[in-house]
C-alpha cells in the first residue's frame, strides 16, 4: 500500500477509533500532515460518546497543533475514509453511514477484527499504530517535522507502557526518532489524575509475594496507569519482579517490571499468558494480556486471579539455570552432530561501523550489544537469525563462497549505532558463507526450560523451551548456547566418526 496514491481523493476523512488514545490521535495527525503536504484536504475526526478529556491527550493536541474533532456524521461529499488504529464495523469505533461510491482503508495493528481485503493492512505483530503509519511514511521518503516526529513516537511510548512493550525492530527504530524531549517529559507528567493516584494507592495494598515476585491487583485502569505502579511497586526491598493487573472487559492486562538478572520481563510476560493471550516487551518492562475467553478454555472453571497466580508459580520454579563460563554440565557424552553445508551469511562488523563502534545488533528475536572489531563477525541464519562468533571460530568452522547473497526476511537485519543512533541494514555488507565439515557440536534436548548465560552477555540470558537443543561447540565447552528446535533440524545432522 502506497499512501502517496491516496492524494488523488478530494475529500478525505480520517477516523480514530472512539474516545481516541495518544497512538490513534498520533496516527491520524501523521497521516493528516502527510496528505496535506501533496495537496490533499484531510479531516481528522473521531466519533463516540465522549470528548478527549484526558490531561496528557489535551496537553497533546495543544502543543503539537493538532485539529481533530468528535462528528456525529460523516461529511456528505466524503469520497475516502481512512481509519487508524481501528478497524471500520469493530466495536470500538463508530460505524458512520459512508455514501456508496467512497473508497475505505483501513490502518491498525490490532488483531483482525473484520474479513481480509485489498485496502486493509492490519499489522498486529506491530505494537502502535504509530509504528505501522511511520514506516509507510519512511517508505513514501516523507520528511517528518518535530511535530509529526514527537507525536509517533509519544503514540507509540504510550502503547507499550512507556517503551516497555516493544514488540518488533520496527518498533524499536522507532524508539529511536528525535523527537521533542523536553514535550515528551511534559505529557508524561501530565498522566495521573488525583483519581487516578488514589487507584495506585489502593492497588500497592493488594499484593501476593510469590518466590520473590510480586503480584498486585488493581482496579480498572489504561495501560499507562498499570506502569506507573509497577515502577513504584519494583523499587520494593526483596521483590525481584512485580506483576500488576487490572481486569477489562475481556480479561486481565498486566504490566511486569522486573530487576533480577535471573528474570527477564519480556519472558516473565510471555510465560504466564502462552495459550490465554501474549505478552513482550524488554528486559526489565513488559506487559501483556490475558484473555477470560481463552483462559476458560484452557483451564476451566478458575478464576482469571487464580490462574494468572498459577502461571506466576509455574514461572518462579520451572527453568533450570546454566551459566557458560561456569557450568558442570557433561557435555563430552552427548551426541555429536554436524552443521549442514547450508549456504548462510556472514558480515564483518568493522565493514559496517568503524572498529571500536558500540553496537546493537537489531533482530526480530530482540537485541544484542557488542563493540565492532576486525575480530567479530556477525552470523545470518536461515531463518534470518543474528549472532556474533568470533573472527578465529568463523575461520575454523565455515568458508567463503563466491555466491552473493541475496536472502530477504521480513525484517531486514540491522546494526544500530548506540553513540549517535546511525542505522544501517547488515545485507549489502552480507557476504555468503558455508560451513566445514570439520563444524562439530555437542548437543543434546531440552526435558525442561532452560536459561542460559552466553559468554557474550553476563547480564543478558538465551531461553530454550523443551524440545530445543543445548549446544556447545567441539572442544570448547564452556562456549555454550541454545538453538530453537526447528532450526537444529535444518542445520545439523547427527555424526558418526
Amino acid at each position: 500500500m502506497k499512501l502517496s496514491d491516496l492524494a488523488k481523493y478530494k475529500n478525505i476523512v480520517i477516523q480514530c477509533h472512539d474516545v481516541p488514545d495518544a497512538d490513534a490521535i498520533a496516527s491520524g495527525f501523521a497521516l493528516q500532515s502527510y496528505l496535506r503536504s501533496l495537496g490533499a484536504d484531510a479531516a481528522l475526526v473521531y466519533g463516540g460518546y465522549a470528548d478527549i478529556t484526558k490531561p496528557s491527550l489535551t496537553m497533546m493536541l495543544s502543543m503539537l497543533e493538532i485539529k481533530i474533532k468528535r462528528i456525529d456524521r460523516l461529511p456528505a461529499d466524503i469520497n475516502l475514509l481512512v481509519t487508524v488504529d481501528c478497524q471500520r464495523g469493530a466495536g470500538n469505533v463508530q460505524n458512520f453511514e459512508l455514501p456508496d461510491a467512497a473508497g475505505v482503508i483501513v490502518l491498525d495493528h490490532h488483531r483482525p477484527e473484520i474479513p481480509d481485503g485489498e485496502n486493509i493492512l492490519i499489522r498486529p505483530y506491530l505494537a502502535s499504530c504509530s509504528t505501522l503509519i511511520w514506516d509507510l511514511l519512511n517508505n513514501e521518503g516523507y520528511r517528518m517535522d518535530d511535530k509529526v516526529a514527537t507525536a509517533l513516537y509519544y503514540g507509540l511510548f504510550t502503547d507499550t507502557n512507556g517503551m516497555s512493550e516493544l514488540r518488533h525492530p520496527l518498533d524499536r527504530d522507532l524508539a529511536e526518532i528525535n523527537s521533542n524531549i523536553g514535550l515528551i517529559k511534559k505529557l508524561k507528567n501530565a498522566a495521573i489524575t488525583v483519581e487516578e493516584l488514589d487507584i495506585i494507592g489502593e492497588t500497592l495494598g493488594k499484593r501476593e509475594i510469590i518466590n520473590s515476585i510480586g503480584v498486585f491487583s488493581a482496579e480498572e485502569c489504561d495501560a499507562n496507569l498499570l506502569g506507573f505502579t509497577s515502577d513504584i511497586a519494583q523499587q520494593v526491598a526483596h521483590i525481584d519482579c512485580c506483576v500488576v493487573y487490572c481486569a477489562q472487559p475481556h480479561g486481565l492486562k498486566l504490566s511486569v517490571r522486573s530487576s533480577a538478572r535471573e528474570i527477564m520481563a519480556s519472558e516473565i510476560a510471555a510465560f504466564v499468558c502462552r495459550e490465554v493471550g501474549n505478552g513482550g516487551g524488554n528486559i526489565e518492562k513488559a506487559g501483556g494480556f490475558m484473555s477470560y475467553k481463552k483462559i476458560v478454555e484452557h483451564a476451566g472453571d478458575i478464576s482469571p486471579h487464580d490462574y494468572l497466580i498459577s502461571r506466576v508459580m509455574a514461572y518462579s520454579i520451572n527453568y533450570d539455570m546454566i551459566y557458560a563460563d561456569n557450568n558442570t554440565i557433561d557435555f563430552g557424552n552427548m551426541p555429536v552432530y554436524q552443521k549442514q553445508p547450508i549456504p548462510v551469511g556472514f558480515a564483518l562488523s568493522a565493514d559496517i561501523f568503524p572498529e571500536g563502534t558500540k553496537i546493537t545488533i537489531r533482530t526480530l528475536e530482540g537485541d544484542i550489544d557488542t563493540v565492532t572489531g576486525s575480530n567479530i563477525y556477525l552470523m545470518i541464519g536461515i531463518e534470518g537469525e543474528v549472532y556474533p562468533i568470533m573472527r578465529e571460530k568463523f575461520e575454523a568452522s565455515y568458508s567463503i563462497s563466491d555466491m552473493p547473497y541475496t536472502e530477504e526476511r521480513e525484517y531486514r537485519p540491522a546494526i544500530l549505532n548506540r553513540l549517535n543512533g546511525e542505522r544501517k541494514i547488515i545485507l549489502p555488507y552480507a557476504k555468503t558463507c558455508v560451513p566445514k565439515d570439520t563444524k562439530l557440536v555437542r548437543a543434546k534436548m531440552l526435558e525442561k526450560d532452560t536459561k542460559v548465560f552466553t559468554n557474550w552477555d553476563t547480564e543478558k540470558y538465551f531461553t530454550g523451551v523443551a524440545g530445543d537443543y543445548l549446544v556447545a561447540n567441539e572442544g570448547s565447552y564452556s562456549d555454550c548456547y541454545i538453538v530453537r528446535s526447528d532450526i537444529f533440524a535444518k542445520t545439523y545432522f547427527s555424526y558418526t566418526v
